[in-house]
């Protein structure tokens, strides 16, 4: 498969659509996921389009057969190889075709066709309308501001994020729907009940019907099912997921052991100075009053510090090997001297030292006084729970992908950055 352009670096675009799809995290579920160390099966469309085959349509339909489709009108048809659809929807070998360098961000032509359907998930259609609402501000203002190559690479990296949490949801929705029992589903009715009366209590249902569609476009009862279904999602994903996580007693104590540093670092003190000429008495007032103002000293760090200045003054710490008062801290005692009577978070001075008059914050400070097991044991135990949590996770999703039945996710990807260019990208 030919390798496109993702937002700086170069990869494969199946590899790019399966790390979005079970990379992506589920409304109030744990997730932050890299991707899959082995890419599970992916369900396959009549035929793969790779970002240059979908440039050359010339190429497309010279291995193009007729293939039969529907119109626009719904009723059944055949496509000619050729044609605009065909390039999308035809068989075409990925043979002799040569990707240009940078695909995605050359203009792409209007070769396919904007009927209403883009493609279906399990069955179920994915409309141009529906997917877009979502994101059509942010594209919108994509095309605003950027330039028309610009606005090619941000909006399909915007696309490819929707559509695979789209695709997503659609499965995990219908594994849910499917396992449901009878009495989870009267319980969900039982809940669907009360929140129809939630929302309808105020006005009547007629009122909040009416409301509901002016400020979202939805009625009562379209509300009430995008509702069921986030519910139904989130269920399945934690029914799944949360048996599967173990963290035993014994994993916390191995944490502990294998990570000492973490709990009982050395004890370590890092200053952050501010220094200026000491002869520019304008400036000194001027930081003095700041400083009594409340400004952040980091901020004047970084504006006048002539010490570190594209670090704002912050050194790296320094470890206490011999104590706080033994351990020479910067290059000038007087500075050292205000520092050790300081705690994190306040500053000292000015001193003047030869030519400079210095400033000093405490950036950090350790004692070097560690965590016992006892303290720390709830801490680790939902890390070590989060992370088995999101690799659970995705191998769940991993499997679901996998059983899923769907078109291909870079045509459709392809064919809806298509309609976004034509309606929000800048002129030519």
């Amino acid at each position: 498969m030919a390798k496109q352009r993702f937002g700086g670096g170069w990869m494969s675009a199946r590899r790019a659509a399966m790390a979005l799809v079970l990379g992506a995290a589920l409304p109030g579920c744990i997730s932050n996921s890299t991707g899959l160390m082995d890419e599970p099966p992916r369900p396959k469309a009549r035929v793969t389009l790779s970002a240059s085959q979908f440039h050359d349509p010339q190429a497309a339909a010279m291995h193009a057969e007729p293939a039969p489709t529907a119109t626009p009108d719904g009723t059944a048809g055949t496509v000619e190889p050729g044609s605009a659809q065909q390039a999308v929807t035809g068989s075409i070998p990925p043979t002799n075709l040569t990707a240009p360098a940078n695909p995605i961000a050359e203009t792409i032509p209007a070769v396919v066709s904007h009927a209403g359907l883009v493609g279906q998930v399990n069955g179920r259609p994915i409309y141009v309308s529906e997917f877009f609402a979502p994101i059509e501000n942010e594209l919108r203002i994509l095309g605003r501001d950027k330039t028309r190559e610009e606005f090619i690479i941000g909006a399909y990296d915007i696309i490819q994020r929707q559509l695979a949490e789209l695709i997503k949801n659609e499965l995990v929705y219908a594994e849910a729907e499917a396992a449901l029992t009878e009495n989870e589903r009267v319980g969900i009715r039982h809940f669907l009940r009360q929140l129809e009366g939630d929302l309808t209590r105020d006005v009547g249902r007629k009122a909040s019907d009416r409301r509901f569609r002016e400020e979202k476009g939805l009625g009562v009862d379209e509300v009430i099912e995008l509702e069921r279904r986030r519910q139904l999602i989130l269920y399945k994903v934690h029914s799944e997921i949360e048996k599967r996580v173990i963290v035993s007693w014994r994993d916390v104590q191995r944490y502990y052991r294998d990570h000492q540093a973490e709990f009982n670092p050395p004890a370590s003190i890092q200053l952050r100075l501010l220094a200026v000429a000491a002869d520019d008495a304008a400036l000194r007032a001027e930081i003095e009053k700041s400083l009594a103002d409340g400004y952040l000293f980091s901020t004047l760090a970084e504006q006048y510090s002539t010490i570190l200045a594209s670090r704002g003054g912050l050194m790296e710490p320094t470890v206490l090997g011999s104590g706080l008062a033994d351990t020479a801290l910067t290059a000038w005692p007087q500075v050292d001297a205000i520092a050790r009577t300081l705690e994190k978070g306040q500053y000292g001075g000015p001193v003047i030292v030869g030519e400079r008059a210095i400033w000093v914050y405490v950036e950090n400070h350790s004692d070097g006084a560690g965590r016992s097991l006892y303290d720390v044991q709830l801490e680790i135990q939902k890390k070590l729970h989060d992370e088995r949590y999101r690799e659970e996770e995705r191998k769940y999703l991993a499997e679901l992908f996998a059983r899923g039945n769907m078109d291909d996710f870079d045509n459709m990807a392809i064919l809806l950055l298509d309609i976004a260019m034509q309606r929000w990208a800048a002129p030519e």
